[in-house]
């Protein structure tokens, strides 16, 4: 494994965590995904703060690692409301939380998949318990292609919502708005109205994920 990498985003003990686990692929995405998660709602609130991974902290306990320095202020395997078609019994479900200097600490909810590492941030340890979360696999079509990640992960997230709201996906809309130049995150609009239900969306590789407050 890249040591230059790793400095560039983990702490020095995240990184002896990933050194000393018995998965070191794992216990770097999860640092990844959890420092990512926290990125995304700090973005919604204080959106001219920079990503700076290296001196983000992560406060978890990893299911790869039995370290010492691996802890977290809970950890369970109950899972929270799953929805989408690769949420799987074996996925096991962590709470933590990410600190960041000058700034509140970020929980966040770290589940791990033999497929996959997904994590889910919120501003504190109880608002994850009402968190709806999905997983899904990029349709492959007949000319060998995927599908366009972003179009589809929307298109579950609509679903999902549409399901759970008891309204036609036709009414509900994902769209990103422009503070300038730059693009804001998503927002959900029924009947042409913006909802104050927060959202978020990713992917990476055949991957999608969709998150939202129920």
């Amino acid at each position: 494994m890249d040591s230059r990498f790793l400095k560039k985003i983990l702490t020095d003990d995240e990184i002896e965590i990933v050194n000393l686990a018995e998965n070191s692929d794992t216990a770097l995405w999860s640092f990844w995904a959890c420092k990512e998660a926290a990125y995304k709602v700090i973005k919604k609130s204080h959106n001219e703060d920079s990503f700076v991974p290296r001196r983000w902290s992560v406060n978890i306990r990893l299911q790869s690692t039995k370290h010492p320095a691996s802890s977290g202020t809970e950890s369970n395997d109950r899972l929270i409301n799953n929805i989408g078609q690769h949420n799987q019994p074996q996925t096991s479900y962590r709470k933590g939380q990410v600190i960041i200097p000058g700034r509140e600490a970020v929980s966040v909810g770290l589940f791990s998949h033999p497929s996959y590492v997904h994590c889910v941030g919120a501003d504190s340890l109880s608002t994850l318990d009402y968190l709806s979360w999905g997983i899904d696999i990029l349709p492959q079509r007949e000319d060998g292609q995927n599908d366009n990640p972003s179009s589809f992960a929307r298109q579950c997230l609509v679903r999902s919502l549409a399901g759970f709201l008891h309204l036609n996906s036709s009414d509900i809309k994902i769209r990103r708005i422009k503070k300038g130049t730059v693009l804001q995150p998503p927002s959900v609009y029924i009947g042409g109205k913006r909802a104050a239900i927060d959202v978020s969306l990713s992917h990476d590789g055949r991957f999608i994920a969709y998150t939202f407050i129920s």
